[in-house]
């Protein structure tokens, strides 16, 4: 029987039933033995697995993207191209809404992968970053955006009329006969260049066969909400007139005070001219809000008159 420990070696090397050089053999076997078992016992750590980088930085990067993205249509709108400022509304949304569209889905590819990427420094700055981002950075870029629409447009209007503070309340644009008020004499004018229009579209052509005053009833706002500044009717117009002028007139009703009229005979226009802008202003003191206002083309003469680009607006009085 082979010995298993050290001590029942010893007792068969003393008993003479081994002698010393196999005494030492088997010593030698039996701590070989213990130190193969002892490493055996020995409980092994797991692996653990090696972080995701990757996925980290990428979350980090795509929320980087989703907070500046909103900020592309503005910049663009506001300072890189200043000819936006004559778009429309509707064209500013289009090209904007889609940086705002890819904002959100690099915010939430970024949660993902910060999420994955979790045991990172990056994806955990991601993963917490961007519910914070969500909930308090981008209903505030929402609101800028459109602010800087309003801004834009602003903007827009000083270029284009050339009145400081000129802010625009209600825009005809005059592509069609829908809310036209006088239909006789009048009728729709297409054009497929400028020389009918002043955007290439349409306009409204009146045409006057006596010499007598005609007044041409084009629209009436309903209420305007401002009061304490100078409201401006503008139009854009363009005559064949043999004799006599035209001019714009505007009539204000203000609640319970009556109405109030601005003519433009200090600006009419006659004889056979290109497009001319023509403006007549009407003050309103503090608390003077109109409750409708009446936009009217007087012509006093024959001939024919175009009008295009109907705006009322107002300017400070300063």
């Amino acid at each position: 029987m082979e010995p298993t420990s050290e001590q029942e070696l010893k007792q068969l090397l003393e008993e003479g039933k081994i002698t010393e050089q196999e005494y030492q053999e088997l010593l030698e076997a039996i701590r070989q033995k213990e130190t193969v078992q002892k490493s055996l016992d020995v409980p092994q750590k797991p692996t653990e697995p090696k972080p995701r980088t990757g996925y980290g930085k990428a979350a980090l990067i795509l929320m980087i993207i989703g907070l500046l993205s909103p900020l592309v249509p503005l910049i663009y709108h506001l300072i890189m191209n200043m000819r936006a400022a004559n778009e429309s509304p509707r064209f500013v949304m289009l090209t904007g809404c889609p940086f705002l569209f890819l904002g959100f889905v690099c915010f939430l590819l970024a949660f993902i992968f910060g999420i994955i990427g979790w045991k990172t420094p990056q994806g955990k700055i991601a993963a917490i970053g961007v519910p914070c981002l969500g909930f308090l950075i981008v209903p505030g870029l929402v609101v800028l955006f459109f602010v800087g629409v309003r801004v834009q447009h602003q903007v827009a209007d000083d270029m284009q009329y050339g009145i400081q503070s000129f802010v625009s309340h209600k825009r005809y644009p005059l592509d069609s006969m829908v809310g036209v008020l006088t239909q006789d004499g009048v009728q729709f004018d297409m054009s497929i260049d400028h020389n009918n229009s002043i955007d290439g579209r349409a306009s409204l052509k009146i045409t006057s066969d006596s010499a007598h005053k005609q007044v041409i009833r084009l629209f009436e706002t309903g209420p305007v909400d401002v009061e304490d500044r100078m409201l401006i009717y503008l139009a854009q117009l363009q005559s064949d007139l043999s004799k006599g002028q035209a001019y714009l007139e505007m009539w204000c009703e203000i609640q319970g005070k009556g109405e109030f009229f601005s003519k433009g005979l200090e600006q009419p226009i006659s004889g056979k001219t290109n497009w001319t802008m023509l403006k007549t202003p009407f003050r309103l003191e503090a608390g003077q809000s109109p409750s409708n206002v009446k936009l009217n083309l007087v012509i006093e003469g024959t001939g024919a008159v175009w009008i295009d680009g109907v705006v009322l607006g107002s300017n400070s009085l300063n």
